[in-house]
């Protein structure tokens, strides 16, 4: 009989520990079921191990022969069943935070474990998802038998598929070995009062990259205030286009905002992730992007595929975060930034009749 020792810590360690003493040398083979690939094959004796350089969870499939006969054959999702799994974030991003935790639920249900998860936004989840466990950063977390990263690493290593080129929900799903299928996510709050009585809109006009910019935004803002409604700005930053500001700038007073508004007009950013997270119907303006990047269920997107348009999705080109105006097709050309330029304040107005107002 063959006893061993599996784990996966940033990558598949397999120990060979016992073969009831007869210390042979085997072939090992590892094996990637979903496509029969062949990963890595070497020798070992009792006492010796292996480890690969994937970091990323997959369907991996062990093969100990002998003498060309396979006498054991170990699934390592298989393996995971009742033991304990600890899921790292690596991006402090708010739209990752909520995009991705679903799928450590999802997780948990598909391969019957213990999850253990450290987010840099623990507070937003761990009242909503009493099903897991949340621990700090930096926090050791004992008697694992696997720990997996959740980021954007550029790494073939640690993500199977480059992640610009596909929805960033699956991002997560792909690092943990699950099907993709959009999951809305919960965000956790505590609800206060209305913050003032009558009508009003919120917004949220900033994001980490310039390519994510609106251009008419005061106009909006006007026609919105000439229509009855306050405008407020959720972004953290002082608004300087002629909406109000929140004298709170916490999470939970946007969350409060956002749950009381006659409706939400965003980019691709956190803010929007936030409020599909709380099963708020908004508006996402967004054409640096494919449609199918962000969410699709309760949104209004609006694009414009006449011009210039989703460069973040092709693989040909990298952000450059260091470079505030990075346009990789028309960077310092007339069609520089064209693919939100080409958005109107018509094409906006258009879709407000779509909101609960």
């Amino acid at each position: 009989m063959i006893t061993y020792k599996i784990t996966h810590v940033n990558g598949l360690h397999f120990e060979l520990l016992d073969d009831e003493g007869k210390g042979r040398e085997y072939d090992v083979t590892f094996v990637d079921r979903k496509d029969d690939g062949h990963i890595y094959e070497t020798k070992l004796k009792p006492g010796a191990w292996a480890k690969l350089s994937r970091s990323y969870l997959s369907d991996i499939a062990i093969f100990i022969k002998y003498q060309g006969r396979t006498v054991k054959q170990i699934n390592l999702l298989d393996e995971l069943k009742g033991k304990r799994v600890f899921i790292s974030y690596e991006s402090k991003s708010l739209g990752d935070s909520i995009a991705w935790i679903p799928y450590c639920l999802e997780f948990q249900e598909v391969y019957k474990c213990e999850v253990i998860v450290s987010t840099f936004k623990n507070e937003l989840f761990e009242t909503v998802y009493p099903e897991l466990q949340f621990v700090g950063r930096g926090v050791t977390v004992h008697n694992i038998i696997a720990m997996v990263e959740l980021g954007w690493f550029w790494d073939a290593n640690k993500e199977p598929v480059n992640p610009i080129t596909i929805p960033l929900q699956q991002a997560a799903s792909n690092v943990l070995a699950l099907p993709y299928r959009e999951i809305q996510p919960r965000v956790a709050f505590k609800l206060n009062p209305k913050p003032f009585m009558g009508k009003y809109i919120a917004i949220s006009t900033r994001s980490t990259a310039q390519c994510k910019h609106w251009y008419y935004w005061p106009e909006l803002i006007q026609s919105l205030k000439d229509m009855g409604y306050r405008v407020f700005e959720m972004s953290q930053e002082a608004d300087e286009l002629g909406a109000e500001t929140l004298e709170d700038k916490s999470l939970n007073s946007v969350m409060n905002h956002l749950y009381y508004a006659d409706g939400y007009i965003g980019l691709s950013s956190g803010i929007s992730w936030l409020n599909w997270g709380m099963r708020k119907k908004g508006i996402m303006i967004s054409n640096f992007t494919r449609a199918d990047h962000e969410f699709q269920s309760n949104c209004i997107r609006i694009t414009n595929e006449n011009v210039c348009h989703g460069c973040w999705n092709n693989p040909m080109f990298k952000f450059n975060k260091g470079d505030w105006n990075w346009c990789p097709e028309h960077e310092n050309s007339p069609r520089h930034f064209e693919c939100h330029k080409a958005i109107s304040l018509n094409d906006v107005l258009s879709k407000l009749q779509q909101l609960p107002l």
